[in-house]
């Protein structure tokens, strides 16, 4: 059976031909092992009445029917050993949903919702048995440069229970509520407390564990930039790089971890980053250690996980900085740290990842993988990721899930290649190829050909009968970006997305893909008393800065209802301030040019 879910089911099975009608007017009882408010909530989105009975012991079966719908707890088996697994039946007279934990029952409601949308408040009636193919299937929030308002980012958490994505890490840097720390706090921009836990009970809401990634290594722009921290940077040009031999150095960031934790009281994980710190050992203390790199990375990441493991968090780290170890320095790595391998593309990407991987697991070291669906990928400029090398990346690790065993994939989203740098594009012209990492996390042999479809029906509300057809066989799933100015007309949910995707689009055009006039500007300067030459560098400024212009002001349109203020400012400066460097020395060519032509003209 075809239908427009997202992330598509493992088992489909028809009961007939009949749609089931009227579903959001029934009464149903939920029954589960225990008090789950969650379910409550979610159940009461979806049916008119809700009667919860927590019953204590019993079969720990997780179950909701219609009034008078008799239980069959024995369904539930089908998804037994199953991730998050659930069954959903839905008939002419009734509703029958069960599972082996609360997750589970959320996702079958999850389901259910989507089918009453896209049906328009009917649905087939069915029976679903569908599990999730990974056991952590995670995003990623980038919060170093230009990230959503507040209240964009709340709806954006509890979207991700809509795709049964279950966690998300979020790298805060300085926007996290620092109380003994206040200083690292960013002045203006960093969360007050109460947004804080507000954004966590949102996650908690909406059954997605949120594991706060502090950067306790590399990328420490935020903190040594402090007068206090400047002494410990691995060499003092570098200011994003801690000298792991440095008395204080260690001290720094215990310190900044324990309000880590504190701030995250429910979260089992502390991801520590530790990656790309390229200077290491290189200064003078380094080398009085006698230690390698790789050794003297290792022995102080043992102190921190230590120190994590201390405030009740298991320690996750980045694998790129062991990838020259020994096979001796890595038998010294605490086998408490979990090592998350990431690599986002090249020809070799699978053989590199599980070269790495082994070499890990024959060290007996926990390992998870990550993708990426946004990253650098040779181009800094980007405003949306590259998708092709984003989508097969993410297949490339999903494949890799099953055959090395996988518990979980971490689906980075980088927001700029670090913190000063100038930022990728803004975060919801990402969620494209998220959905996608989130569907195969869920379901691998979800059906790659019909995600374009699927993901124009389910994220913007284009009508399922408008995306069938000849000409939609000809799509491939990377061409969403393309087509986005073409069924902007038509969107209907998440508009502001495909807004900003079209006012990326056409700042492109002039800026970058239709002979961007900076790219003629070196004959002006060689040839400053050449007629022809200023004569076609003004027809192009007429159209090409016309057309910067007119997509300037899109723009900054879109930003303002997607940013606050100081964001979009930072965003509209990135992409203009060199064309209109540009501009202004094409300005002072053409004046000189006027000059001439008067003194020319003159009797």
């Amino acid at each position: 059976m075809s239908f427009q879910l997202i992330p598509t089911p493992q088992v489909v099975q028809s009961r007939g031909p009949e749609q089931v009608r009227g579903i959001r007017g029934w009464a149903v009882q939920l029954r589960s092992p225990g008090e789950d408010v969650r379910l409550v909530v979610a159940a009461e989105r979806i049916f008119a009445g809700v009667t919860a009975h927590a019953a204590q012991g019993g079969s720990g079966v997780f179950a909701l029917v219609t009034e008078g719908t008799p239980l069959n707890p024995l369904l539930a088996r089908r998804v037994e050993g199953k991730h998050d697994g659930y069954v959903l039946i839905t008939d002419k007279d009734r509703i029958e949903l069960y599972a082996l934990s609360a997750p589970g029952l959320f996702y079958g409601l999850k389901t259910l919702e989507q089918l009453l949308g896209s049906g328009g408040g009917t649905v087939p009636a069915v029976t679903i048995a569908d599990w999730a193919e990974l056991k952590l299937r995670s995003d990623y929030l980038d919060l170093r440069t230009v990230y959503p308002t507040y209240e964009h980012l709340l709806e954006y958490i509890a979207e991700l229970a809509d795709y049964k994505i279950n966690t998300l890490i979020i790298e805060y840097e300085d926007k996290l509520p620092f109380r003994e720390l206040a200083f690292l706090r960013h002045p203006e921009l960093a969360f007050t407390e109460e947004e804080h836990r507000r954004l966590l009970q949102v996650a908690h809401d909406h059954f997605v564990t949120v594991i706060p990634k502090q950067q306790s290594f590399g990328h420490l722009e935020y903190i040594l930039k402090h007068p206090a921290y400047i002494g410990l940077r691995e060499v003092p040009e570098t200011v994003s790089e801690l000298c792991p031999h440095r008395d204080g150095s260690f001290e720094m960031m215990a310190g900044i971890l324990e309000e880590v934790a504190a701030l995250h009281p429910h979260s089992r994980y502390l991801h520590l980053g530790c990656d790309e710190v390229w200077t290491l050992g290189t200064c003078a203390d380094c080398k009085r250690s006698g230690l390698t790199p790789e050794a003297s990375f290792i022995r102080f990441v043992n102190q921190l996980a230590e120190k994590t493991l201390s405030l009740g968090k298991q320690p996750m780290i980045w694998h790129d900085m062991i990838m020259q170890a020994t096979a001796e320095e890595i038998a010294a790595l605490d086998k408490r740290v979990i090592v998350v391998v990431w690599i986002y593309g090249g020809h070799r990407m699978k053989a590199d990842a599980r070269q790495i991987l082994h070499k890990l697991r024959d060290a007996g070291i926990q390992t998870l993988g990550a993708s990426s669906v946004r990253c650098w990928d040779d181009n800094g400029d980007q405003n949306y990721p590259v998708i092709h090398n984003r989508i097969k990346n993410v297949q490339d690790w999903i494949q890799l899930a099953r055959t090395e065993q996988l518990e979980g994939i971490i689906h980075t989203n980088w927001g700029c290649p670090f913190s000063l740098g100038s930022p990728y594009g803004l975060f919801e012209t990402s969620r494209y190829p998220a959905v996608f990492a989130a569907e195969q996390s869920w379901n691998a042999g979800a059906e790659t050909a019909t995600f374009l479809t699927r993901f124009l029906h389910q994220f913007h509300g284009l009508p399922a009968d408008r995306l069938s057809g000849e000409e939609w066989a000809d799509y491939a799933v990377t061409d969403y970006y393309a087509l986005i100015p073409q069924l902007l007309p038509e969107v209907k949910k998440n508009r502001l997305t495909a807004e900003l995707i079209d006012a990326m689009i056409q700042y492109e055009l002039p800026a970058q893909r239709r002979s961007p006039l900076h790219t003629f500007l070196f004959r002006g300067a060689m040839s400053p008393g050449s007629e022809e030459v200023m004569t076609f560098l003004r027809d192009k400024y007429r159209s090409g800065y016309g057309d910067l212009q007119r997509a300037k002001l899109r723009m900054q349109s879109v930003l303002a209802e997607l940013l606050v203020p100081q964001m979009a400012e930072l965003f509209i400066r990135s992409r203009f301030y060199r064309p209109e460097l540009f501009e202004a020395n094409l300005q002072a060519m053409i004046t000189d040019l006027e000059i001439i032509e008067q003194k020319a003209g003159e009797p």
